[in-house]
């Protein structure tokens, strides 16, 4: 804070300011884009996860045996 309040005040030209909002604009499209392509992968595991889960449900109900972890050849 003290140094916003301490440094000069500087006056910037429209075509400045301009070139500023556009050039944060471009950075908040390139972060949306980069937040839905996450998105994206996030969902894509959330599937995977689930169609993991439903192998591993439909192994333990076909096996129930197997389930105390030893295995009966030893």
């Amino acid at each position: 804070m003290e140094e916003s309040q301490n440094s000069e005040k500087v006056q910037l030209s429209t075509e400045q300011v301009v070139e500023i909002a556009n050039s944060l604009q471009q950075q908040v499209n390139q972060m949306d884009l980069m937040i839905k392509d996450l998105g994206a992968k996030v969902a894509q595991k959330e599937v995977e996860n689930s169609q993991l889960k439903a192998i591993v449900k439909s192994i333990r109900g076909a096996k129930p045996q197997a389930d105390d972890g030893k295995h009966e050849e030893e």
